[in-house]
């Protein structure tokens, strides 16, 4: 059996709601023994899902890990924005959606959504006080919020439509933001929404069938589920 000094190879882990992507690294270290462990990109606390996670060398194919392809479980409310887009937030505004049927939701997701597109990484709570309380702080550029990034989604369906509830099926070609995505369909469709949960079903080849879930988190169970990165010469040796 291989050594926690030893370890190489990636595995797919699914994050329950309740816990952030720090605490789960905390834990995966923990249990593995070792200092450097990589993942396939955050997930918020209220958010589940698949986390593909890396460790030994394979953390250098950390980038490549997070260009794989995702999917994800959208669920959000019409007529009222948040501070950060989703329910943890302040209302920030609330907007009539009466006016929006299945057919306008549909349209405005592919028509505007899917492609290649830029969007604004959410604004985080911290970011918000400091805004509100202690402008001067905002001169500290490494405070600043993120710059808008491209990201490419491959398709949007709409699985389910209960006004004001309604739910997305989310492809996406690496990283992306659904929370800014509900944010911008209830701006596009004249107004306001807020995402409500989430979940991610897929990344790249793994989904549910291949997660560990937390209590497989365990160093036997680790090593017996590595899989190299696709990418790695090794494969072909």
């Amino acid at each position: 059996m291989a050594t926690a000094k030893s370890l190489y190879g990636v595995f797919p882990i699914y994050k329950p709601s309740g816990y952030t992507t720090s605490a789960v690294l905390k834990v995966i270290k923990s249990k593995l023994g070792v200092e450097k462990v990589c993942h396939s990109g955050a997930l918020s606390s209220y958010a589940e899902g698949i986390m593909v996670m890396g460790v030994g060398k394979a953390v250098k194919y950390n980038k490549a890990i997070q260009q794989h392809q995702r999917m994800y479980l959208v669920r959000g409310v019409l007529g009222v924005a948040t501070t950060t887009n989703d329910a943890a937030g302040d209302f920030s505004r609330v907007s009539p959606y009466y006016h929006v049927t299945e057919k306008s939701l549909r349209e405005a997701c592919n028509e505007v959504f899917v492609g290649r597109i830029q969007q604004s990484p959410p604004v985080l709570p911290s970011y918000k006080f400091l805004q509100r309380h202690r402008p001067g702080a905002m001169a500290d550029k490494s405070i600043q919020p993120v710059k808008q990034a491209d990201v490419h989604i491959t398709s949007i369906d709409v699985i389910q439509f209960e006004p004001p509830s309604f739910q997305l099926h989310v492809h996406t070609e690496g990283r992306v933001y659904p929370c800014t995505l509900v944010n911008d369909i209830g701006e596009v469709l004249d107004s306001a929404a807020h995402l409500t949960h989430l979940c991610r079903v897929q990344q790249g080849d793994f989904g549910f069938r291949e997660a560990l879930h937390f209590y497989d988190w365990t160093e036997k169970t680790i090593q017996n589920n590595l899989y190299l990165p696709s990418n790695d010469p090794q494969l072909n040796s």
